[in-house]
C-alpha cells in the first residue's frame, strides 16, 4: 500500500506533463489542418473558373456596375477577399491582385491589395505557427545542421531577410510566410519587414491588372495570359519607377541605420 501511493502519484504527474494537454494540443492542430485545407480546396474548386480570363471577360461589366454601385462596400470586399485566400493560403493571390486593378483605379487600388497583404500575410503567419511551427522546427533542427545555421542567420537579421525576400519577388508571397513562422521570426518584425516590402508588389501587381484591362477584350477566352509579360509591363510605367526608387532609397537608408547602430551595439558590448 505504502509503495502504490508514490507510484499513483508519480503517474497522475507523468500523466499531467506528458497526458491531455499535449494530446488535446496535437488534436487541435490536426483539426485546424484539415480545417484550412478544407476551405481552401473548396474555395479554389468552386471559385476558380471566375480568376481566368474568360470569367473575368464574362463578368466585367456586370462587375464594374457592381462596384460603381457600391462604393464603400466593393473595396471592403475585395480586401476581405484577398485577406482570406491568402491567410489561408489558397491559390489565386496573384490574379486577385491583378484584378484590383482592373476594377480599382490607382492609387486606390495599390492601396487596397496593400491592406490584403498585410492582413493576409499575418494571418497566414499566425495558422502556419499554430498548425506547423513547433512541430517541424524541432524535426528540422533534429535532422538538419544546415536549418540550425539558416535559423540563426534569419533570426539575426530576419528583417533584412524578409524585406529582400519579398522586395526581390524571387519567392511566393505565401514561402516567404510560412518560412517566417516556421523559423520563428517575431511575429512584430514579421509585421515590420512585410508593411514594408510589400508596396512595391501592390503597386506594381495592381498596374499590371489595369494593363490587362486594356487587353481584355483583345484577347481570346481560352487563351492564357503571360503574368510575367504584364509585370515587366507595368514596371515601364513611370509611377511605378517613382515607387520602386522611393522604397528602394527607403530601404537603403533602413538598411544603413540597422548596420551602424549594430555596430555600435557589438562595440558597447566588447567594452
Amino acid at each position: 500500500v505504502t509503495m502504490a501511493v508514490p507510484v499513483s502519484a508519480n503517474e497522475d504527474a507523468d500523466s499531467g506533463k506528458n497526458g491531455t494537454r499535449p494530446d488535446n494540443s496535437h488534436r487541435w492542430r490536426v483539426l485546424a489542418a484539415l480545417v484550412v485545407i478544407g476551405v481552401s480546396g473548396g474555395l479554389y474548386v468552386r471559385f476558380h473558373h471566375l480568376l481566368t480570363v474568360g470569367g473575368l471577360q464574362r463578368n466585367h461589366s456586370a462587375i464594374l456596375e457592381l462596384v460603381a454601385a457600391n462604393p464603400r462596400l466593393a473595396p471592403l470586399c475585395y480586401i476581405l477577399t484577398l485577406v482570406l485566400v491568402i491567410g489561408i493560403t489558397c491559390p489565386g493571390a496573384t490574379m486577385l491582385s491583378f484584378i484590383g486593378g482592373i476594377l480599382f483605379k490607382q492609387p486606390y487600388a495599390s492601396c487596397y491589395a496593400y491592406v490584403g497583404y498585410i492582413v493576409g500575410a499575418t494571418i497566414s503567419y499566425f495558422v502556419t505557427s499554430f498548425i506547423l511551427g513547433d512541430f517541424m522546427r524541432r524535426r528540422l533542427a533534429e535532422k538538419s545542421t544546415l536549418y540550425k545555421k539558416f535559423e540563426a542567420n534569419v533570426r539575426r537579421n530576419a528583417f533584412v531577410y524578409l524585406v529582400a525576400a519579398r522586395y526581390t519577388m524571387v519567392f511566393p508571397f505565401f514561402f516567404v510566410n510560412g518560412a517566417a513562422a516556421l523559423v520563428g521570426v517575431q511575429w512584430r518584425t514579421f509585421v515590420a519587414a512585410t508593411s514594408v516590402s510589400c508596396v512595391p508588389g501592390s503597386v506594381i501587381y495592381t498596374t499590371a491588372g489595369g494593363a490587362l484591362a486594356n487587353l481584355l477584350h483583345k484577347i481570346g477566352e481560352d487563351e492564357v495570359v503571360d503574368k510575367s509579360a504584364l509585370i515587366w509591363l507595368a514596371l515601364s510605367d513611370p509611377n511605378v519607377k517613382v515607387c520602386l526608387v522611393g522604397v528602394s532609397i527607403a530601404l537603403c537608408v533602413m538598411a544603413g541605420v540597422r548596420f551602424f547602430s549594430g555596430g555600435s551595439d557589438e562595440a558597447a558590448k566588447q567594452k
